[in-house]
């Protein structure tokens, strides 16, 4: 009994290490969580030649992302205007969706 006891200040340190959860994501992870938004958002907006740019993160609590979806409308009323389309993206769900954002666009 008494050996069992002398190894539980030893085990105690390790148990707390091998339950903690994981915290710190790496940078490959990152980059494909940001490109697979970027891709989701471009899709999602529906513009003809789309680019996003970089997303604008959130905290976990929420767990989304905001980018702005430049491209030009393929519509053919609308001749093939520029458009601005505002994209939410949802990190747990993997969805994103879209809004006009043209306001935030034009030059004042």
């Amino acid at each position: 009994m008494r050996h069992r006891l002398a190894l539980l200040p030893l085990l105690a340190p390790a148990t707390a290490l091998l339950s903690a959860p994981a915290t710190a994501s790496s940078t490959a992870a990152w980059t494909a969580g940001e490109s697979a938004a970027r891709n989701a958002c471009v899709k999602a907006s529906g513009l003809n030649d789309a680019a996003a740019s970089a997303p604008v993160h959130f905290s976990d609590r929420t767990a989304q992302d905001v980018i702005l979806v430049t491209g030009r409308y393929p519509q053919k009323f609308m001749k093939g205007k520029p458009g601005t389309m505002l994209c939410l993206y949802d990190r747990r769900a993997k969805k994103a969706e879209t809004q006009e954002a043209g306001a935030w666009a034009r030059k004042r």
